[in-house]
């Protein structure tokens, strides 16, 4: 579908569709990119949380030391899971003002050639229907390679877990090739 968009609006025009296509691609770069955060927030998060639940499963009454321990995990969950939630908002505003700023490009160049007799109003509302058909595809691909990061991270990390069980050693404590850096904000 994108395909398609795409050669359509560079079959209409050839340098309008090259500006959108010029618009676009920064989000090539910065999607990945902030996908990687996103996964590095969420593997710290999850083996976090698998810590701290081993440690309650362990836990006797009156231990201040675990508690003030547990406290610390648990901001710190709090601490990634805003990261995460910045990271996507962030990413989807991106997202977004790439579309506006295509869209402004479009009325832009559009009307410009409309001026000089160069292509139609027509070709204009096409470009600007173009780009909205784009977008929809666009982000359903987005989100969903989210969700397929974010469930291979959370597999990998479960697999690790199961895999040090099986060779006995302490699921909370990840091997150092295991471990996920995530430096605080």
């Amino acid at each position: 579908m994108l395909l398609s968009v795409l050669a359509y609006m560079i079959h209409v025009d050839l340098w309008m569709g090259g500006t959108a296509l010029a618009l676009f691609l920064p989000q090539l770069v910065f999607v990945p990119l902030m996908q990687g955060a996103i996964n590095r927030r969420t593997g710290a998060r999850v083996q976090i949380i698998r810590r701290l639940s081993v440690s309650v499963v362990e836990a006797t009454s009156g231990d201040d030391a675990r508690d003030q321990t547990a406290d610390g995990r648990i901001d710190r969950v709090f601490e990634l899971n805003m990261g995460i939630f910045r990271f996507k908002f962030t990413m989807n505003f991106l997202m977004n003002l790439g579309t506006q700023f295509q869209i402004i490009a479009t009325l832009l160049v559009g009307g410009w050639l409309v001026y000089t007799d160069q292509l139609e109003i027509g070709g204009v509302v096409a470009f600007i229907s173009g780009i909205g058909r784009f977008t929809d595809p666009w982000g359903d691909l987005v989100n969903y390679f989210r969700d397929v990061n974010i469930t291979q991270v959370k597999f990998r990390l479960m697999s690790v877990a199961v895999n040090q069980q099986a060779q006995g050693h302490a699921p909370d404590k990840p091997s150092p090739t295991t471990a996920v850096d995530c430096p605080r904000r």
